[in-house]
């Protein structure tokens, strides 16, 4: 499902238009971002938790040319813990 199908599936489910079905998912998607910008941790319940992980700096190998080692820089990603709901629901 991409964004576009989700608009139409939540429109349809709530009875509203499309316009303020994808409102409300680019709100959503909006505050979800800005939490973890700001290192917070989001948890949805039934659904869910995300969270930023932070990556330390390491040694790797170039995989073009000579595989030569490079110095891999520290970084931060996100995170996603699915609920024992939304597992049970996947089996």
């Amino acid at each position: 499902m991409n964004k576009a199908e989700l608009i139409v599936a939540v429109s349809e489910a709530y009875g509203s238009s499309k316009k303020d079905a994808e409102r409300f998912i680019d709100i959503l998607f909006y505050e979800i971002q800005q939490c973890l910008s700001r290192g917070e941790e989001v948890k949805i319940s039934g659904f869910g938790a995300f969270q930023v992980k932070s990556r330390k700096a390491r040694t790797g190998r170039s995989p073009i040319g000579s595989h030569e080692k490079i110095e891999i820089p520290a970084t931060k990603t996100i995170g996603f813990k699915a609920s024992k709901n939304l597992k049970q629901s996947v089996k």
